[in-house]
């Protein structure tokens, strides 16, 4: 019986990719839907909407995704489009614009292209979909069954983005490392699983020798091979592990860490990656790594300007910490660690990696 993987289409990346969205665009349909975040919209509707009319592309709508990747708004842009007779959804922005645009897609049976504007996730290239409740809070993972059909990746625009959306790029994309690790230890090991985890591995290497340079390339404002390196570990390389690992292997500790923290309404200030950075250390904290260890990885994670203590995602009560500890031990990213992790484990791992953090 042969296996079915979802794979990504065409990639373009590089400064003034943009540009070639309508020529590419016109081999996709003559109808697009184009939906994103608001200043992802401002950045880049007057480029794409005139590629689209010099190619002949109609478009249909241009909506703001409603800022939550809940079943709600997925539903309400998913009728319009459907009302409009798009041929194909262009989603334009960050994770939540793009898993939205995604899901719109997939009800409506179109293809997608993606455009992110910032390097902060890998779900331009992803078959998946994080849903929210309309709070902000983890809701569940829709796993869809087709990858974008063309992923536009111009660093030109990434770079002029705030430097945080990097920080939180490279916090997320190091999990593909701690987590496919940990979640792989406890299965038994195929081409794809070792695929995965090789992945992941390239991603760290990439982000450990490049990582603080792109930040720095981001604050001047000028582009680098640096910065492309990193982008290409955010986007292309972590959604290769994504793709590879499935729903055994996409998640782990530090991705369930984060779900339980989204229960804090005041994390919601706090980019995915960088609450998913910081979950990274507290994965290592779990496995009962070394202190050394620890502290080596709380180096990297600091250099490339990701939190390395809780206070610096949210100030918690007694209660909100127990809270949020018993979320992510109940989160079904943690069933993907190779051992049973309580609330008072997650609790415990948090606090020690907070004292390690104080010696830095």
């Amino acid at each position: 019986m042969s296996e079915q993987l979802p794979f990504p289409g065409k990639l373009f990346r590089g400064a003034d990719a943009l540009y070639c969205i309508g020529e590419y665009c016109k081999t996709v349909g003559r109808k697009v839907h184009i939906l994103g975040g608001k200043t992802a919209l401002e950045k880049t509707q007057e480029v794409i909407t005139k590629q689209m009319e010099e190619a002949g592309i109609e478009i249909a709508a241009i909506d703001w995704y409603g800022g939550e990747c809940s079943q709600v708004n997925i539903q309400k842009l998913a009728d319009a489009a459907l009302v409009n007779k798009a041929e194909f959804i262009l989603a334009v922005g960050g994770g939540k614009a793009l898993d939205t645009g995604k899901a719109v897609a997939a009800k409506c049976h179109l293809p997608i292209v993606t455009v992110p504007t910032i390097a902060a996730t890998c779900a331009a290239v992803t078959p998946l979909t994080v849903l929210y409740n309309e709070k902000g809070e983890f809701a569940d993972n829709l796993f869809l069954t087709e990858c974008p059909v063309a992923t536009i990746v111009d660093t030109k625009i990434i770079l002029h983005a705030p430097r945080f959306w990097l920080a939180a790029g490279i916090g997320d994309t190091l999990a593909k490392m701690y987590e496919l690790r940990a979640a792989a230890s406890g299965i038994k090991p195929t081409s794809f699983t070792i695929g995965a985890v090789t992945n992941g591995e390239i991603c760290y290497d990439i982000l450990k020798r490049f990582g603080s340079e792109a930040l720095q390339s981001i604050a001047n404002k000028k582009n680098s091979k640096e910065l492309d390196s990193v982008v290409d570990a955010i986007i292309l390389f972590a959604g290769m592990s994504s793709i590879f690992g499935g729903a055994k292997l996409r998640n782990a500790a530090a991705h369930a860490i984060y779900n339980g923290l989204t229960k804090i309404p005041e994390s919601h200030k706090v980019a995915h990656g960088l609450i998913v950075g910081y979950g990274n250390l507290c994965l290592l904290a779990l496995e009962g790594r070394s202190d050394l260890e620890i502290l080596t990885e709380i180096e990297l994670a600091k250099r490339c300007e990701i939190p390395t203590m809780l206070k610096q995602i949210a100030n918690l009560s007694k209660e909100d910490l127990e809270k949020a500890a018993e979320a992510s031990a109940k989160a079904a990213a943690m069933a993907c660690m190779p051992f049973p992790v309580s609330a008072q484990m997650v609790i415990d791992a948090m606090a020690r990696v907070d004292r390690l953090a104080i010696q830095l």
